[in-house]
């Protein structure tokens, strides 16, 4: 079993009650008649109770359970997170792991939501300005949506400006990574990407994610090595268990 944190997940009360919860849940989806309250609650339990359930295999090393939920995951991570009329409101931070699951695992028309969604937080719900845009740039190249140097660019100067530990040494490089991606410099996606994976294994340690399941794997550093892998052939050299490369494999 792997020791990446101190999440506790319950297994045999994970494994024993997930799927009658899934079922109740998908029924709730999938009933014309029941409101948007219970429908927005309803994705929401579905997204988490899928990744929890492929983070539990992956900590077991189940390898091959993982990405099958994961896949299961991305619908629900979009519409818990952008769907206009359910509206569920997250933050500049929070929403990142829902915007991965559709660029790593969604399915083509999920991936197109996205990009036309028109996604904007209102101001109260904005930790950080740099982070929020990461987030549009992330949205942006992992829908394959064209990216200016000049957007790119502001989004840097915001990070640099930025006095925050966790945006300098995690946001930053996550930009800087956009960055290379945007200009073919393999070195600097690739620095970047182990710049991020330094961070979040401090933060497993020490940080935000010591207790909480999305420390589990960085999606964030998996959404830049499937980017470079999709776009310009690059594999990524950096060797972490926060860093499943082998779900973005084929």
């Amino acid at each position: 079993m792997l020791k990446l944190n101190e999440y506790n997940f319950e297994f045999e009360k994970l494994f024993n009650k997930a799927p009658k919860t899934i079922d109740i849940r998908l029924k709730h989806v999938n009933d014309s008649s029941i409101d948007k309250e219970v429908k927005g609650r309803a994705v929401w339990i579905l997204s988490g109770k899928y990744q929890e359930l492929a983070y539990a295999h992956y900590v077991l090393e189940n390898n091959d359970e993982v990405k099958p939920y994961l896949i299961k995951t991305a619908p629900f991570a979009y519409l818990s997170g952008f769907d206009p009329e359910l509206k569920n409101v997250f933050g500049d931070w929070n929403i990142q792991p829902r915007i991965n699951l559709v660029i790593l695992f969604g399915d083509t028309l999920t991936k197109q939501k996205l990009q036309t969604v028109g996604w904007r937080l209102p101001a109260d719900n904005i930790m950080h300005q740099a982070c929020y845009l990461y987030d549009h740039l992330l949205i942006k190249i992992g829908t394959g949506q064209a990216l200016s140097i000049s957007e790119i660019q502001t989004a840097i100067d915001q990070a640099k400006k930025t006095k925050d530990k966790d945006v300098q040494q995690y946001i930053l490089p996550l930009i800087e990574a956009i960055s290379a991606l945007t200009t073919g410099e393999k070195a600097l996606w690739q620095t970047s990407i182990d710049k991020v994976i330094v961070w979040h294994k401090d933060a497993c340690k020490f940080g935000d994610y010591k207790e909480d399941k999305q420390g589990i794997m960085s999606l964030n550093a998996l959404a830049m090595a499937k980017l470079g892998k999709d776009m310009h052939g690059w594999e990524c050299t950096t060797d972490s268990l926060y860093l499943p490369l082998f779900l973005i494999n084929a």
